[in-house]
């Protein structure tokens, strides 16, 4: 799994391998502080997380701990047992996340209701006063879920109404439901290994989060061309019809934006005042990004274009802040750059108009490293690629190009490609800035070793 980065990853290297080690620094750091959180955990393990598990009055089960008072119609498992420790971690990471106070994290206290019979608890009035829902729902500090197919989705459920209680506690409200649904999901999205929980995961498979779902709704709707717009995320409102698409959609938005160098800063002033559920945030957040909104348009089809199961954000986000402005070339002028192995679109900082034709030449050689019977073995490749292993109907490794429109109608939609291997002739069809990368999924980048030499000349204007 991609784990999403407690505080803000610096940008990494424009090409090759340059500054690795305070990359790796910077990841070790935050690492740590995650691994020392979890450590104090372990250590107040047997004081915090005392339970008592009994059956009340109304002959349901009922668990007791310091943090959480769990009520539910289904007899505690050694999974449920589990749950004030997922409490005590998730706040504990919540903590650093946030950036508040352990002061502020003290004495907090959630009570959740599990319901496997939904009749049987309201006819026994646990639900009076709570309106109708599909998973799960949080009022103040009480949330409900309804037990679900997978073990995993049901501690993810869980996890997301928690987030919902600690942004509540934190700020007061949710912030608008794109925002208030994304950043639950997010942080739900989890890895459980050993007893130790890490949220704010981008799966490396399906099979890591059985019943989620959420990358296959955002491929199906890229598929039909019913991706919905940046705006259209921001103007979601609490409709339950289509909810697993608008929580799809918000999630991406939520990975995306607050993952991003330049966005996610603008997004944290945002959320870390006073919340309500309104759709304030979204308005503000967008008068905020008003003046950069072709640039947030471009960014984010770069990341839905590419978005998967291991998605490395650290090497596939477009770094706008250390980017040429995109300028048009001369007949018979030329440039020469380093295309990045080990990183995802890249500009090239040449705008073409419509009908310009540029010649694209590439070589050298990078290394990829791909497993061969369970073992890791070094491959070099070159700008064609290697045609006994494809991706997405290209060689892996193979050189590719899109140009990007600008000013186009706002329309979430993957890049369309155009292979160029050692060499070819790009006709642009409308206005755009040119954009390379080599044919590899996400995850498999930051292996990657070397620079592929490219020459880019205009050969009709």
């Amino acid at each position: 799994m991609t784990v999403l980065p407690l505080t803000p990853r610096p940008p990494l290297p424009e090409t090759g391998r340059g500054g690795v080690k305070d990359i790796a620094f910077h990841r070790f750091r935050w690492s740590m502080r995650l691994s020392i959180s979890c450590m104090a955990f372990t250590l107040l393990s047997h004081a915090v997380l005392a339970q008592v598990v009994e059956r009340n009055s109304q002959g349901l089960y009922e668990l007791q701990s310091p943090r959480l008072t769990l009520v539910t119609d289904i007899p505690i498992d050694d999974e449920l047992k589990s749950w004030p420790g997922l409490v005590e971690q998730s706040l504990r990471q919540w903590q650093i996340y946030f950036d508040v106070s352990e002061e502020r994290m003290a004495g907090l206290k959630v009570h959740a209701t599990l319901i496997g019979d939904r009749p049987g608890l309201t006819k026994l009035g646990l639900l009076d006063g709570v309106p109708g829902f599909d998973e799960g729902y949080q009022y103040a500090k009480r949330i409900y879920l309804r037990e679900q197919p997978t073990i995993y989705f049901r501690r993810h459920l869980f996890l997301h109404e928690l987030t919902h209680w600690i942004v509540w506690e934190l700020y007061g409200g949710g912030g608008s439901p794109w925002f208030m649904e994304g950043m639950a999901e997010m942080q739900a999205t989890h890895l459980m290994s050993g007893g130790k929980l890490m949220l704010c995961m981008i799966p490396s498979s399906k099979e890591q989060v059985s019943g989620w779902g959420r990358l296959r709704m955002v491929h199906e709707t890229l598929e039909r061309g019913e991706a919905p717009s940046l705006t259209q995320i921001f103007a979601y409102g609490d409709e339950r019809e289509d909810h697993i698409i608008r929580y799809s959609w918000s999630w991406a938005a939520c990975v995306f934006f607050t993952n991003h160098p330049k966005y996610g800063p603008v997004l944290r002033d945002l959320y870390r005042q006073k919340l309500d559920y309104s759709q304030s945030l979204s308005r503000r957040f967008k008068e905020l990004l008003v003046s950069d909104w072709e640039n947030v348009q471009i960014d984010w089809n770069a990341f839905v274009s590419d978005l998967d199961f291991g998605y490395d954000i650290a090497r596939s986000t477009v770094n706008r802040s250390s980017m040429p402005a995109a300028k048009a070339l001369r007949l018979g002028e030329s440039i020469r750059l380093d295309l990045a192995s080990d990183r995802g679109w890249q500009s090239t900082g040449i705008l073409l108009d419509g009908g310009t034709s540029v010649r694209v030449r590439c070589s050298g050689s990078f290394q990829v490293m791909r497993p061969d019977q369970g073992e890791p073995t070094t491959w070099n490749v070159e700008p064609n690629g290697v045609t006994f292993q494809y991706y997405r109907g290209n060689p892996l490794g193979s050189v590719l190009a899109s140009v990007v429109g600008s000013n186009e109608p706002e329309q979430t939609k993957r890049w369309e490609t155009q292979r160029i291997g050692l060499e070819t002739t790009i006709t642009s069809v409308k206005k755009g800035e040119l954009f390379l990368k080599i044919n590899e999924p996400s995850k498999g980048l930051s292996d990657n070793v070397g620079t592929i030499s490219v020459e880019i000349s205009v050969t009709k204007p």
